[in-house]
């Protein structure tokens, strides 16, 4: 198990050390990074890759766009925060504050204010098939996402960012509204994408921050698994990438300028035929009267993913629900209270969000290596994936960080 490493080697550091280079300053992360990094920069490139855990980049070291990198500047182990998700990440990505501080924690969670268990990503009732419904409820769901980006303040301190999104994603309402302050470049495909931040580059005059994020490896991955030959090709087809058509083009065209690359997270091999849905469980009958239920009477899902399900109990049955858990899942997944992972400093510093405590709810089941704990409910809660992550194990966990100045 990994538990993240907030005080010096977390992605959470990763908007401070942006400013640090810009405006010149102190980083826990410029300190692992060593003497390679420039005392200060004009331009920040960031690639943020989606799921590229250490374990990737291990197995692509020998790759020669990383070989590249690695000759001409530094890497760094480092873990991601708790949980190991991409809505935790981007939203500290977004907001330069640690995952317990901004309160997106995971992919979908029980919000109070809409006393159901909704996706903030997607902005939609969780299970649902289709993003924005709660828009289409006429919820307005901006109104309890992060006020103020990072984007925001950089501007409002001279600093430039341009964000680099995937089209599709664009008009979501988290997008919308975590996305403010940034000029936002969609693109369709990585190439496009590419050439699009090298020409970015070499126009913009600075202080700046050129921000890309590339999900397709975490997709591919989740469909296919970490170790399938379709995860290693896309992978290989994107180092390419990056070097035909972002490095080459800034090979002597610019100066003053430091890429960095980072992931969210990794991910861990899973066997959807494993997994144990916790309702289609034999004593599910002596657990479910001690799940929590919305004040229309609906009963709350679990939030969270197959590798760190959150649980949301009634109220003095806490310790009952946990005791039932244990015997369920012995064997297959640790069961914690959320207060005591709180207590213990998993979800970063204090102060935390008000909302974070409700979010979490009062259980939180994580599984052991490569199995899966979920809810089963036909086309709209199924564990389908075969590669997933959430979790503490290493393979979820611990994450690059690769700086390279460009000159």
């Amino acid at each position: 198990m990994i538990t993240p490493a907030y005080a010096d080697r977390n992605f959470a550091h990763l908007p401070g050390l942006f400013q640090a280079l810009l405006r010149g300053g102190e980083s826990p992360l410029r300190n692992l990074l060593g003497d390679s990094l420039p005392a200060q920069v004009n331009q920040v490139i960031f690639l943020f890759v989606d799921a590229f855990g250490w374990r990737f980049f291990e197995r692509f070291s020998d790759h020669p766009t990383l070989q590249q990198l690695r000759r001409e500047g530094s890497v760094a182990r480092i873990t991601s925060q708790f949980p190991s998700t991409t809505a935790a990440h981007m939203t500290t990505m977004t907001t330069g504050k640690v995952v317990g501080q901004h309160g997106v924690f995971e992919w979908q969670y029980y919000e109070p204010q809409v006393d159901a268990v909704i996706m903030p990503m997607l902005n939609a009732f969780a299970g649902d098939a289709y993003p924005e419904t709660l828009k289409m409820a006429g919820i307005d769901a901006a109104a309890f996402l992060p006020q103020r980006t990072l984007f925001q303040d950089l501007a409002a301190g001279g600093i430039t960012t341009h964000a680099i999104l995937p089209k599709e994603v664009l008009p979501s309402t988290y997008n919308q509204a975590l996305s403010r302050g940034a000029i936002i470049h969609p693109y369709k495909t990585i190439p496009e994408a590419l050439i699009s931040l090298s020409r970015l580059v070499q126009q913009e005059k600075g202080p700046a921050i050129h921000f890309l994020y590339y999900g397709d490896h975490d997709t591919i991955c989740h469909s296919y698994g970490p170790d399938a030959d379709q995860t290693a090709a896309e992978l290989d087809a994107f180092w390419h990438a990056v070097d035909r058509y972002l490095l080459r083009q800034l090979a002597g065209k610019v100066s003053d300028t430091l890429l960095l690359i980072s992931a969210d997270h990794g991910q861990t091999a899973v066997d959807p035929a494993t997994t144990v849905y916790l309702n289609l469980h034999p004593d599910f009958a002596q657990l479910h009267p001690l799940l929590r239920r919305s004040a229309r009477g609906k009963l709350l899902t679990p939030g969270g993913s197959p590798r760190d399900a959150f649980l949301y109990v009634n109220s003095g049955q806490v310790e009952e629900a946990a005791a039932l858990l244990r015997q369920m899942l012995a064997g297959r997944a640790e069961v914690h209270r959320t207060a005591d992972l709180i207590a213990a400093g998993l979800f970063g510093p204090e102060p935390h969000a008000p909302a974070l405590s409700a979010r979490v709810g009062d259980l939180c089941l994580l599984p052991h290596a490569h199995e899966t704990v979920w809810w089963y409910e036909k086309d709209r809660f199924e564990q389908k994936f075969r590669g997933h992550h959430g979790g503490l194990s290493a393979d979820e966990m611990e994450i690059p960080l690769l700086a390279a100045a460009l000159d």
